[in-house]
């Protein structure tokens, strides 16, 4: 059963989802930042430095480098053209399906580890997961609908 969407409706979910995405990834680069001396700290003291996950860290990378990946205009395509110089055409193709398909396997991974595991970066690895995961998977038919009323 394919479901017929109104373009104008499908181009303010899709900016939504973006939104949403790229807010949960900003906020969690926001709390990977030092946090600043107090207004009335002590000369000597230093602000408390909590521990950083570093698994975490990397998952957040991953979902920004996913996040890009779904901009509108970035096309896919056009990045197998400069890894067909080193390989063959056919396996540059491959390779950027896996990596497309590792950038969706790692949203949901990180959304998973992070309900899981507690860390400075819960929450929001959790909505940027979960928004990257919902934005791969929702993106093709509302791009879809999107490009129909051309």
């Amino acid at each position: 059963m394919v479901f017929a969407l109104d373009h104008r409706l499908a181009l303010v979910l899709y900016l939504l989802l973006l939104l949403a995405a790229a807010a949960s990834v900003v906020i969690g680069w926001l709390r990977l930042l030092p946090p600043e001396r107090e207004p009335f700290a002590l000369l000597g003291e230093t602000p408390r430095d909590e521990d950083r996950d570093v698994f975490a860290v990397f998952l957040l990378a991953n979902i920004t480098l996913s996040l890009l990946l779904r901009i509108p205009g970035i096309n896919p395509d056009a990045l197998s053209v400069p890894l067909a110089k080193w390989i063959s055409p056919e396996w540059a193709n491959h390779v950027v399906m896996v990596g497309f398909i590792w950038f969706g396997f790692i949203a949901g991974l990180a959304a998973a580890y992070s309900l899981i595991r507690k860390n400075p970066l819960r929450w929001p690895l959790v909505f940027g997961g979960a928004f990257t995961l919902l934005l791969s998977l929702v993106s093709p038919a509302l791009l879809g609908s999107i490009r129909g009323a051309e």
